[in-house]
């Protein structure tokens, strides 16, 4: 329901004008006598009444609402907001003098990057160099390196790294002397912001019917911050029909989902889906796509900014795509002039992972952007 707001001036003016309609003679309230002070002191409580209403209304409803009323809005109906996820990925460790001497690396060891982003070595018992004996990893003498799974101390998308930025050991560890990341970090996360709560706030609530979609694609979304996901009715993980059972492809924007995380879907899954019913649920196949073109664009403008602003447009219209979904070559020649606000004249020759077709939708894939090849000539 929607009301109309009154500044403080149309207040005193409509209260002034209904005093002198009500008089049978002439009644001033010019600025400065007590009967206008009288009305602009009514007028300034009125102000105020006003602003407790609309404060009321924003913290009565989901869709107004931010940050603790948020919260409590939805904490009524037994729902939380998802924290942030830390970015997980692996480190290599390397020794100069690794024929002579062993080293052993216990979980909590931390590295970190030349912007003090620390990370810490975390457990995996199934890792070929885990040791139960010693409660760690051991590099045995030989072996050059050691690769570790490692994750952020704290969550967020400040874990989120490029190749080569963990750099430098947080922990001094005896055989180790360098350490490096040869993969992207990318499945950090923030806490889930007041409009992804509300986006989310309608599937959860229809989720308190199990054993349907919704249950389904809830349950997957509740897990962490960071998953996009797609549910495929019907479906084997290779596209094949199969009634009774439905697959599920998860993404948390890294190469590789954690093992832990598919679990915890699958156990969520299997309280809420139907007796009888099966299903999967899986990481997505991941295809990186290459993309090249030449774009012409005014003269003036600034052709790196142009090309920069144009290779983020285009990676973040790949990361867009949803999992199964296929990618248009057309598309390519439309995020150019539209999506990365840049004066483009024109763009050719176009490639698409080394051709001009598109990419053709797959039940599992996942596109994930690889290097974006922009060449920017000016006019004239």
């Amino acid at each position: 329901m929607s009301f109309s707001l009154r500044s403080f001036s149309s207040l005193v003016q409509n209260a002034v004008v209904t005093a002198q309609a009500h008089c049978a003679q002439k009644f001033t309230l010019d600025t400065g006598t007590p009967g206008r002070a009288l009305i602009e002191s009514v007028a300034a409580l009125g102000l105020w009444l006003q602003y407790l209403l609309v404060q009321i209304l924003c913290r009565t409803r989901l869709a107004t609402s931010v940050g603790a009323d948020c919260d409590s809005f939805v904490g009524d109906f037994g729902m939380t907001r998802l924290p942030g996820v830390k970015a997980l990925g692996s480190v290599t460790m390397t020794c100069f003098s690794y024929g002579d001497i062993s080293a052993v690396v216990r979980p909590g060891v931390t590295v970190r990057t030349a912007s003090a982003i620390t990370f810490q070595v975390v457990t995996d018992t199934a890792h070929e160099c885990w040791s139960a004996e010693t409660g760690g990893y051991v590099r045995p003498a030989g072996m050059a390196s050691l690769t570790l799974p490692v994750e952020a101390l704290v969550e967020g998308v400040q874990g989120n790294v490029a190749i080569g930025a963990i750099s430098l050991m947080g922990t001094s560890v005896a055989g180790i002397d360098i350490v490096t990341n040869h993969k992207p970090f990318a499945n950090g996360s923030d806490q889930e912001t007041d409009t992804q709560l509300r986006e989310r706030f309608p599937l959860w609530l229809a989720s308190k019917a199990t054993a349907s979609r919704a249950a389904v694609e809830s349950a997957i979304a509740e897990t962490q911050n960071n998953l996009s996901f797609a549910v495929f009715d019907g479906q084997e993980a290779d596209g094949s029909l199969r009634p009774g059972y439905f697959t599920v492809v998860v993404d948390d924007g890294s190469e590789y989902v954690p093992e832990a995380v598919l679990q915890k879907i699958h156990y969520r899954i299997e309280a809420i889906k139907a007796l009888g019913i099966g299903f999967a649920v899986q990481r997505p196949v991941m295809l990186t796509v290459m993309v090249a073109m030449k774009v012409l664009i005014a003269p003036g403008a600034d052709a790196e900014e142009a090309r920069t602003a144009l290779v983020k447009a285009i990676s973040a219209d790949i990361t867009s795509v949803r999992i199964g979904a296929s990618y248009p070559f057309s598309r390519l020649s439309y995020v150019a002039y539209v999506g990365a606000g840049v004066s483009v004249l024109s763009v050719t020759d176009i490639l698409l992972n080394g051709s001009q077709n598109d990419i053709p939708a797959q039940t599992s894939q996942s596109l994930f952007p690889g290097t974006i090849s922009v060449q920017v000539v000016q006019e004239g």
